[in-house]
């Protein structure tokens, strides 16, 4: 192998120094920082955000790293392929139980609300109650998400051993055709596939996950990053923090949401997202509402032990 000129090694070794350091100065001064970002409804203040320059205005530039789940983020965060990710806080709080990582929450995402996440299944199933759900397969989009804990709590509550029921893994966008194509009995969706399913096969709900119940408005997901990223660069995690809460208070406006739908959902169409259910956009984030999901975790044997959720609100 021809050996590089010392300079161009020296150059070399410099910039990768910068990739691997995470969030890096740009010429101009303006910050790169690197996200991981599921395309659902829940992301909807994000993608307002970037349409409407907030990053910018807070001297960031955004690189996307498209994910289907929190799951997703938690090995780019750790293999430092992201700075910041985006997921469900119930695997969130699993990864920081487990050791997975030490993790610091950023801004609030998405809030329950009624009908934005329900089990759908198709009208010729038979399924007609939460009962009808015992021994059958209802699909989920991660293990041990907080859809699967609503519904967990929700079997529970109405007799049925949540162990009874079977939860393959099929990602939300995969959920109408695994419904026409009885790969699974129910699936737990969240919108826009939620309309796209009842438009496409007449997909009926079983149950609302966050409606009156023991999931009643709980907290879905947000933003985080490592604790090593927040320390290192704290300028960059409150100006992600301020562009996100100003696209969360924009996202109050439900035209907003539904005109930017289109943009970043594959398959959604303006009429769709007309008629889709939209979740709450908390415009900062709770540590009362966030312990709940830990607590209910602990209720469920998703934790074996309290977790102190506010030590992790950065």
């Amino acid at each position: 192998m021809r050996r590089l000129p010392l300079l161009a090694l020296a150059l070399f070794v410099l910039a990768g120094c910068g990739l691997l350091n995470g969030a890096q100065e740009k010429p101009s001064g303006g910050t790169v920082v690197r996200v991981g970002v599921m395309q659902v409804i829940d992301t909807a203040p994000f993608y307002l955000a970037m349409s409407r320059g907030y990053f910018r205005d807070e001297g960031l530039s955004v690189q996307i790293t498209p994910t289907k789940s929190g799951t997703d983020s938690l090995p780019l965060l750790a293999g430092n392929h992201i700075d910041i990710g985006f997921g469900n806080w119930a695997t969130l709080f699993q990864a920081q139980a487990n050791g997975t990582g030490d993790y610091r929450v950023l801004a609030d995402g998405s809030q329950g609300a009624p009908h934005v996440q329900i089990v759908a299944t198709r009208p010729d199933s038979g399924i007609r109650t939460p009962q009808d759900l015992a021994g059958r397969v209802v699909s989920s989009n991660a293990p041990n998400d907080i859809p699967l804990l609503a519904l967990k709590a929700i079997l529970k509550a109405d007799g049925v051993d949540p162990n009874s029921v079977k939860t393959p893994i099929v990602h939300h966008a995969d959920t109408p055709a695994a419904l026409a194509g009885k790969e699974v009995d129910a699936a737990l969706q969240l919108e826009p596939f939620i309309t796209i399913s009842r438009r496409q096969i007449g997909a009926v709900p079983v149950l609302d996950l966050y409606g009156p119940g023991p999931a009643h408005d709980l907290p879905i997901a947000g933003y985080f990053a490592l604790s090593s990223f927040t320390q290192q660069h704290p300028d960059t995690a409150a100006a992600f923090r301020r562009a996100i809460e100003r696209g969360a208070a924009d996202a109050q406006n439900t035209v907003a949401v539904q005109q930017i739908l289109p943009t970043f959902v594959s398959g959604v169409t303006a009429d769709i997202a007309k008629e889709v259910a939209i979740p709450v956009f908390p415009k900062s984030v709770s540590r009362d509402r966030l312990q709940r999901v830990a607590d209910l975790m602990l209720t469920y044997g998703q934790l074996k032990a309290t977790l102190d959720v506010g030590r992790l609100v950065q």
